[in-house]
């Protein structure tokens, strides 16, 4: 028995509705990172007028919430002061010395890394790790500024349209 095969207007339909579905999602994506400010704004203030005219039990149900947090805080705050004082107050000169130097070691380690991270080419090379074409600068995301308070990072894109690599590069510090 002959299985139905896929008739060449079943592919064109099928291909045109994929392409529409991704044009549709390309255009809510478009349309997010324009206005995602304005969308968030207009949330938060349906929220509140809702909030102000509800009449169900919401507000105090909120309130209790906020009131218990508040108090766990308060209490979490003042436990960890308790422990941190009666620490203190049982901590010997040789505990001290231990500590300071436990710290120089760690910042030791992160200003060698960074160091390191900083003067590698394998991280410094401006061209891409897989196939060695250029690259050029592109957005950075929220993380990338994070990293950037450590070592100071851009983000690149590989200029070969087969390869695309996209990643981080340490930018070059001035030579001495």
């Amino acid at each position: 028995m002959d299985t139905p095969t896929s008739t060449p207007d079943n592919t064109r339909r099928k291909s045109s509705r994929r392409r529409s579905a991704n044009q549709f999602r390309a255009a809510v994506r478009r349309i997010w990172q324009d206005w995602w400010v304005e969308i968030l704004i207009g949330v938060l203030v349906a929220l509140a007028i809702f909030l102000l005219v509800e009449r169900m039990s919401i507000r105090q149900t909120l309130r209790a919430w906020l009131v218990a947090l508040w108090h766990g805080l308060q209490g979490l705050i003042s436990d960890l002061a308790r422990a941190v004082i009666g620490r203190a107050q049982n901590i010997t000169l040789s505990d001290m010395v231990a500590y300071a130097l436990l710290l120089m070691a760690v910042c030791l380690v992160l200003w060698r890394v960074r160091r390191r991270l900083m003067t590698l080419p394998r991280f410094t090379a401006l061209k891409c790790p897989r196939c060695g074409s250029e690259v050029h600068r592109v957005h950075r995301h929220w993380h990338d500024h994070v990293l950037d308070l450590y070592v100071p990072v851009r983000r690149y894109q590989c200029e070969d349209t087969d390869c695309r690599w996209r990643g981080l590069r340490v930018k070059r510090s001035r030579q001495r």
